[in-house]
């Protein structure tokens, strides 16, 4: 039953009481003056029905079918399947309906396939069947249609009978059931942008690169409502070619009549009615905005009149002097950037007022933009003899590298030993280590190896989230990373290096790789697999050399002389003795050769020489439980020394795996919660 809206509450009243007379009468005043709501006369006939007098219903819905027989057919098509839906079995309506569909869909090229395989005068149910048809036929082999994901493209195939359509978009054919069809595909009218994308590719790619203001505008006028700026360049693509995307939206968007709100991919591109109406809507956004906002928007549209630029900067400038008490850091960038729209004016929030504030580093921290905040570091460095303090300071959390530049190049020599305790602790400074490894690179300053140590542990900082995309390129090649192991001078820094590029987590295998060949080349040794040593305390080293003592003059023996006492038995087949003694003397033998190589391999620990920079083999280890504050003691050592219910743990168990290389501050997650390494010292014997 077709969704209608309720009926008003005196023809409701007619309906309750069966005056099918007055409601007959209703009906035919109703078709002269308002014959094109159909919702209400399929709620009235539908009412009726219900009452009993769906003759009457069906009679009146013939009169309705006729007055709309001149029509284009859709509505004949509707009323139709509203009488075949009350009336089904009603001979007639089939063939009205068959009738009326070859008629409304004349000349389309898939009419035959589509009711041979929908049949109306077989069906049981007649207004299903017809509905299917036209659903069908709504469709139209080539026409243009855009699909949302896809793109345009044109309808190729129509298989009523396996349920497909297939749209070429792209040189693909995505295949789509109908249902599929009617949700996802738009027909395109015909000056639409897409639908010329598809028809004359060659066209619009001429005029995006003669006009591209025009064709922007034929894009938003094809939507007819303001797209996001990636929106603009995925419906440009193909049109307009990447490399001279950047060109192509300079060019469009210099049009007074486009309308940019907001900033990256997300702003928002419009088309307004005119170049003066452009600057209305840029006003009045201005107005409404808060001042930070202002700024952004200034900055956008100040280009497009001198009247505008003036108007933008006496607002930014009457903002600064409103600012300058309650919010120094804004006040100065809102005066910085009133400035530049109009240079003989008098700054609104000077230099002298913005020194007088009572923390003065913190303040221009809190400048956001980057210009202003340089143009600020340059006053403080004029006028306060404690500049190179605060210009430190400032480093640790400068986010911006030009900024970086002038706050190193003004420090000149003092900057040195500030450079190495960033680069000692990546973490104090993530931005500035970043720029100091690059300008290092630039300066083929790579002869210290640490830095590379210091690379792969800053890939595992939490500080370094934002920052890890740029860290990856120093991996490749070409990069910083391989510059470093290329300067390695010794086999074993080399194989440090190698240790450490395979334990960086989240370091993709292709930059690894390039790294590691690097590495590879210099030291072709590294490709042989290296001798795993093995640490233990020097009484574990005792008590294996003793167990291996005893294997041998003591265990082997005995095992021997047992053998030889079997063997005297007899028949070696079934002797018990004689198997049973030779399995232990494979077992003694597998065992000493098993100790006898480990002993070869094995380094004694010395808790003097246990570097505590970071949790190792020899290290007693401090946790803080992250969620309760719980402390506990826990010790690094060999597998011999293991002792877990000791809170000893070997170096090549899980748990040992997930602190290694771990330094004091860090969080570590756990199965049991993560913990945070409170102290390192060397384990005592």
């Amino acid at each position: 039953m077709s969704s209608a809206p309720p009926l008003p509450p005196e023809i409701q009243t007619l309906v309750d009481q069966k005056k099918f007379d007055a409601l007959e009468a209703l009906w035919t005043k109703r078709v002269e003056e308002r014959g094109e709501d159909l919702p209400f006369f399929f709620a009235l006939a539908a009412a009726v029905k219900k009452k009993g007098g769906g003759a009457q219903a069906v009679a009146w819905l013939r009169l309705l079918a006729e007055f709309h027989d001149s029509a284009d057919g859709e509505d004949k098509t509707r009323v139709l399947l509203e009488i075949a839906r009350m009336a089904p079995t009603d001979p007639t309506v089939r063939q009205e309906l068959a009738a009326t569909l070859k008629q409304r869909f004349g000349g389309h090229p898939a009419l035959s396939a589509v009711v041979a395989q929908f049949p109306v005068d077989k069906a049981q149910d007649p207004s299903d069947v017809a509905g299917k048809i036209a659903r069908w036929l709504s469709f139209r082999p080539g026409q243009i249609y855009y699909m949302p994901g896809r793109g345009a493209g044109r309808l190729a195939e129509m298989n009523p009978a396996l349920d497909v359509m297939r749209l070429e978009v792209a040189g693909t054919r995505v295949p789509l059931s109908l249902v599929s069809a009617e949700k996802n595909l738009v027909a395109l009218p015909e000056e639409h942008f897409l639908r010329r994308k598809v028809e004359d590719p060659a066209g619009l790619r001429a005029l995006a690169e003669g006009e591209p203001a025009e064709a922007l505008r034929l894009l938003l006028a094809s939507f007819g409502k303001p797209l996001t700026l990636q929106d603009v360049k995925d419906h440009f693509a193909g049109v307009v070619p990447e490399d001279r995307w950047s060109a192509f939206w300079t060019a469009a968007r210099k049009n007074r009549q486009v309308l940019v709100s907001g900033s990256s991919k997300s702003a928002t591109v419009a088309w307004s009615s005119s170049a003066d109406a452009a600057e209305e809507s840029v006003k009045t956004a201005f107005q409404n905005a808060p001042p930070a906002a202002r700024i952004d928007l200034a900055r956008k549209h100040a280009k497009r009149s001198k009247d505008l630029a003036r108007f933008f900067a006496a607002a930014l400038a009457e903002d600064a002097r409103r600012l300058a008490a309650t919010k120094p850091p804004l006040a100065w960038e809102l005066s910085q950037n009133a400035l530049r729209l109009a240079p003989g004016e008098p700054e609104a929030f000077p230099a002298d007022a913005l020194l007088a504030a009572p923390d003065v580093g913190r303040v221009v921290s809190e400048i956001r933009d980057q210009a202003a905040r340089e143009k600020a570091l340059l006053a403080v460095r004029a006028a306060r003899p404690d500049w190179p303090a605060l210009f430190a300071d400032q480093i640790a959390r400068e986010e911006d590298g030009r900024v970086l530049t002038t706050l190193f190049d003004a420090l000149g020599d003092g900057a040195a030993d500030l450079s190495r305790k960033i680069l000692r602790s990546p973490r104090s400074a993530p931005r500035a280590f970043v720029w100091l490894a690059d300008r290092m690179h630039a300066e083929n300053r790579v002869e210290n190896a640490s830095l590379f140590f210091a690379l792969t542990d800053a890939l595992r900082m939490d500080e370094f989230s934002g920052l890890r995309a740029r860290m990856k390129e120093f991996f490749e090649p070409g990069g910083l990373a391989v510059a470093l192991v290329r300067a390695a001078t010794s086999e074993e820094e080399a194989r440090q290096m190698l240790h450490a590029l395979d334990r960086v987590a989240g370091l993709e295998e292709h930059r690894r790789a390039t790294v590691r060949e690097a590495l590879l080349m210099k030291f072709p040794e590294l490709r042989a697999p290296a001798r795993e040593y093995l640490y233990a305390t020097a009484g574990a080293i005792e008590a294996r050399r003793a167990e291996l003592l005893h294997l041998k003059q003591v265990e082997l023996p005995a095992n021997a002389q047992a053998m030889k006492t079997a063997k005297e038995h007899g028949d070696l087949r079934e002797n018990f003795e004689y198997h049973a003694a030779r399995q232990k003397h494979e077992y003694l033998s597998a065992r000493i050769a098993t100790i006898a190589d480990e002993l070869s391999r094995t380094r004694a620990l010395d808790p003097a020489k246990i570097d505590v920079s970071e949790v190792r083999v020899g290290t007693r280890v401090r946790l803080r439980d992250a969620e309760t504050g719980a402390e506990r003691e826990v010790t690094i050592l060999g597998p011999w020394d293991s002792k877990p219910e000791e809170n000893v743990y070997s170096y090549q168990s899980e748990f040992a795996s997930r602190l290694l290389g771990s330094k004091m501050g860090d969080r570590i997650g756990f199965a049991e919660g993560p913990a945070e390494v409170v102290s390192i010292a060397p384990w005592t014997s």
